[in-house]
């Protein structure tokens, strides 16, 4: 996993170095493209810890303390993780 894990944060870097070489605006196009791709790829990977921690025997109140955030908010993950299965 850590191997997968660099070589998505060594893209990242390549990625990032190229921005100052583009023209202001497509600058910032790409620099939002790139937050909006890797807020979407981390709440996926969050979203689904939180589901196999809760499998694992943790509970959701568990959940909520390691994560400083409400019982609902984990439940909210729950919830998005279970939409991403079927697809909605």
């Amino acid at each position: 996993m850590t191997v997968q894990i660099d070589r998505y944060a060594t893209a990242l870097a390549g990625a990032l170095a190229q921005l100052p070489a583009l023209p202001p605006l497509e600058r910032a196009r790409a620099a939002r493209v790139l937050a909006d791709t890797a807020r979407t790829a981390l709440a996926v990977v969050g979203d689904t810890a939180v589901v196999e921690a809760l499998e694992a025997g943790a509970s959701w109140a568990d959940a909520a303390d390691a994560l400083g955030v409400s019982q609902s908010a984990v439940n909210k993950a729950v919830t998005r993780h279970r939409k991403r299965l079927r697809g909605a």
